[in-house]
């Protein structure tokens, strides 16, 4: 690869802003509900969000001060003074109404009815989520960092989840959520999103410790299979006892692509038979 190098002191907050859209890709999107305190309800969708933990489960968001004055907005104040918020998360079927509650509105403006979105009633604090999510968490403010005190500077609120909202239809077995169902959208650089459900494929881990690149024959790390292709061949377990009745050609070129069809086709123990026979010619 031949890469671009950027020294973000050089750079405007503006273009930084920009590199890290783009390049921290998808992202969730968080929207947030607060209010002021004296019954005014605030509206903002954050995608400098994700999960912090399990025990106690935090969630974290990132609202940052404007970029033009370097003042903070509704959502950060709310929160200061009330310490609590909703999240609500946002689904293919909500983004165009996502889009108009980050508008900049005056600070009386309620963003739920100016975005067409119905208040649903928390449990445990006073700040409503949003009744068209299909899930939304009830949190308290455990901390706030500032990340600086500059036009466009971050503010990493990380709260406390108390209450989970979860429609039932998007469960597919006991408390496992279908991905397929609850169909998030994902942030990314421009005006660009992603939309998850198009987006999705399965992957599961090693079982146990996999035996790794060092364990895979010189010949077949420096040959043109992928770097995911080569991580296939070393996520297994343990090295197959050789078939020596797998046959294997004698050409270098015609070996490789023979495992390279194997691997694409998840057969990865004829893969290794190939790798083993080869190396026992």
């Amino acid at each position: 690869m031949k890469y671009r190098q950027y020294n973000p002191k050089d750079n405007d907050v503006r273009k930084n802003y920009h590199l890290m859209i783009s390049g921290i890709a998808p992202r969730p999107i968080a929207l947030v509900g607060s209010n002021d305190g004296n019954g005014s309800s605030n509206l903002a969708p954050y995608s400098f969000f994700n999960g912090f933990g399990a025990n106690p489960p935090i969630v974290g968001f990132s609202p940052t001060l404007s970029g033009k004055t370097g003042l903070p907005k509704d959502t950060l104040l709310n929160i200061q003074k009330t310490k609590e918020f909703t999240i609500s998360v946002v689904t293919s079927s909500l983004v165009e109404q996502t889009s108009l509650a980050s508008c900049e509105f005056d600070s009386n403006i309620d963003e739920f009815l100016k975005a067409g979105f119905t208040k649903h009633q928390s449990k445990v604090i006073s700040v409503p989520g949003v009744k068209e999510s299909p899930f939304i968490m009830e949190c308290k403010l455990h901390k706030i960092l500032e990340l600086g005190k500059k036009p466009g500077s971050g503010n990493l609120i990380l709260g406390e989840i108390l209450y989970f909202h979860i429609d039932d239809s998007i469960f597919e077995d006991k408390d496992i959520i279908n991905p397929f169902k609850i169909d998030q959208i994902g942030r990314s650089g421009g005006a660009w999103y992603t939309e998850n459900k198009k987006a999705l494929f399965r992957l599961d881990k090693p079982i146990g410790n996999g035996i790794g690149f060092d364990s895979i024959p010189i010949d077949f790390l420096n040959s043109t299979l992928t770097g995911n292709q080569l991580a296939k061949l070393a996520s297994i377990s343990i090295i197959p006892t050789i078939n020596t009745e797998v046959l294997v050609s004698n050409n270098i070129n015609k070996v490789i692509q023979a495992i390279s069809d194997c691997v694409n086709n998840s057969q990865i123990e004829k893969a290794w038979q190939i790798i083993l026979n080869w190396k026992n010619k």
